[in-house]
């Protein structure tokens, strides 16, 4: 009887302070609690959701369920207030800047959970989705979320907003469009090893092998091109959020895989892949750059052509080019400059085999070796007979000179 009496009073207590807020003012004031085909819903504001419409899937055939439904409609002439419940104003957009955005957005919610956690070791969850498939063929997601813009003459919702709101529908229509956002707030130690871990998603498998962690679709993903619509124009965007000493932007830590990146289906027009290099350092390293490296940039540091060069910086072994079996070792190059080739070479179309290169080298220098012999015996017959003609012509102005006297 104690245990009824007081599961009596928690109760009554519970639904005093849920039905008088702070300052004694009932907390569903302007909203309204209607339950129809199973569903409770809490909106407040008239949408389709006052008629018990769902706008969601206008003119659509799905069949629809669900449990709690909570309906909000935000209008300019709603009033805001500060972090402490002061009211104030809404702030101009036009006089947000990047560095005064954390106070100039202004910020709403239909739905906030919280957890304060001051408990080590305990693991704070402000909300959890979980869904089980208990049957064969059944389909469950763990969380659902959408954003979406609209602004047609004549659309479902604009027939519930005032009349005289000015939608700015037209040829010019914009809106922000973000489906989840996930804001992590650091004020500890770097979230590197050994310090714990701060993850912005942690998608985590369990059971037997999952498929795809991420999966980017969009409409009618899986129908011809032409019926193909919402793509994105890029599926991973980091933007100034590396940590640029350190920072990675992919790290695949694991021990062995099938294929690293597999791109066998599409046909890229722009390149595969596009990369910005500035000299050894900034290009593809291959087993940390001791197998080499692929770059680009000048053709050397302080180089006055501005000219892009495409380079290679050998392993630390050297480079080899091999056969498609990897049986044959078809050209290598060491790091002190020695060029090896292995096979025939062909020179502007002409065949130039290995034993014909070497037969012509020795016969260029068999050539080369008598020319010079010959060069020189004949220099040095020259020189012999401008010898003999200088001395016969001193004796005989010798001897003329003595006759004279």
């Amino acid at each position: 009887m104690r245990k009824i009496l007081a599961a009596v009073g928690m109760s009554f207590s519970i639904s005093c302070a849920w039905s008088m807020g702070k300052d004694g003012a009932d907390p569903f004031a302007g909203r309204e609690v209607r339950t129809a085909n199973g569903e409770t819903t809490v909106f407040r504001g008239k949408s389709p959701r006052s008629d018990g419409l769902s706008y969601q899937y206008q003119n659509m055939k799905t069949p629809l369920r669900g449990n709690l439904i909570l309906s909000d409609v935000l209008l300019p002439s709603d009033r805001w207030y500060l972090w402490n419940g002061q009211p104030t104003q809404r702030f101009d957009i036009d006089k947000q800047t990047p560095e005064n955005y954390h106070e100039s957005h202004n910020h709403h919610q239909s739905l906030l959970s919280e957890v304060i956690n001051a408990t080590a070791g305990a693991n704070g969850i402000p909300v959890w989705g979980d869904s089980v498939a208990a049957v064969d063929g059944a389909n469950v997601w763990g969380g659902f979320f959408s954003a979406r813009s609209t602004c047609d003459q004549g659309d479902l919702i604009g027939k519930y907003l005032p009349k005289n709101l000015d939608r700015g529908c037209g040829l010019d229509f914009d809106a922000q469009l973000t489906g989840l956002e996930v804001d992590v707030l650091n004020a500890g130690k770097p979230g590197v090893y050994p310090n714990k871990a701060k993850h912005g998603v942690q998608i985590v498998g369990f059971g037997n092998p999952n498929g795809q962690a991420i999966s980017v679709i969009a409409e009618n993903f899986d129908r011809e091109p032409q019926f193909r619509r919402g793509q994105f124009e890029s599926i991973l965007y980091a933007q100034n959020s590396i940590q640029p000493s350190y920072g990675r932007f992919i790290v695949m830590d694991f021990e062995k895989a099938h294929i690293g990146l597999d791109m066998r289906r599409p046909l890229f027009s722009g390149g595969a892949m596009d990369y910005r290099t500035e000299g050894p350092g900034s290009g593809i390293l291959l087993n940390s750059g001791r197998s080499g490296e692929v770059y680009g940039g000048l053709r050397s540091p302080g180089f006055a052509d501005p000219r892009q060069w495409l380079s290679m910086r050998l392993g630390n072994g050297g480079y080899r080019v091999v056969s498609n079996d990897n049986m044959r070792e078809l050209m290598a190059i060491d790091n002190q400059g020695g060029i090896y080739l292995n096979g025939d070479v062909y020179l502007n179309g002409a065949q130039i085999s290995a034993e014909s290169l070497t037969d012509r080298e020795v016969r260029i220098s068999v050539k080369m070796l008598a020319l010079s012999i010959l060069t020189g015996c004949l220099l040095l017959l020259g020189g012999n007979i401008l010898l003999v003609r200088y001395l016969v012509k001193t004796t005989l102005r010798r001897g003329r000179a003595a006759e004279a006297a």
